[in-house]
């Protein structure tokens, strides 16, 4: 005995709706599809903004140690351009041939490039406390809009530097270039 209303003995077909029958290969092609478009997002968003310092920690530092260090004391700035040893070799040239990513190259160059004509201001007066400015901005610090922020304190960084261990207005500007320069190069787009 047959509770609900009988059956058609063949599926009923709708006049504007095309019928669509999918088999498991073409689930199995879909699932695929969906994984690899997944992927190549993730991975173009991803590579469009990789740390650079972690980068450079990973990649780098076991022959040449921290940026820093080894910018101000191999490469120099000459009319704005980054020189090393051999002062006609084009840096960019020499960064391609060191492993970088095409994408990156340019990102480096910029990051040794004001490394290399800047102090180490931020290592010799806040290091002890702080470790180093981009592991400090990691854990402490985020950056919108431009704008270096404390990420407990949602406060501006330039405003909790002007109060800050009696540093003057000046260092309080030169910290706050320094911290939203390196911010930059750890929270890149």
């Amino acid at each position: 005995m047959h509770d609900g209303p009988a059956r058609p003995p063949h599926p009923v077909r709708r006049p504007n709706r095309p019928s669509i029958i999918v088999d498991e290969t073409m689930k199995t092609r879909l699932g695929s599809l969906l994984v690899l478009g997944f992927v190549l997002v993730t991975t173009s968003a991803a590579a469009a903004g990789i740390d650079l310092h972690r980068m450079w920690d990973d990649r780098c530092s076991g022959c040449h140690g921290h940026a820093g260090a080894f910018a101000r004391q191999h490469l120099r700035v000459v009319d704005g351009r980054l020189v090393g040893h051999h002062p006609d070799r084009d840096m960019r040239r020499f960064l391609h041939n060191h492993y970088l990513a095409a994408d990156e190259i340019d990102a480096v160059y910029a990051m040794l490039l004001a490394q290399a004509g800047s102090s180490a201001r931020f290592k010799q007066q806040c290091g002890q406390c702080h470790g180093s400015a981009s592991g400090f901005i990691r854990k402490s610090l985020v950056l919108r809009d431009g704008v270096l922020y404390g990420r407990t304190s949602d406060r501006p960084v330039h405003r909790f530097l002007e109060h800050h261990r009696g540093l003057s207005p000046d260092d309080a500007a030169f910290f706050t270039d320094v911290l939203t320069r390196v911010a930059h190069e750890v929270y890149r787009p």
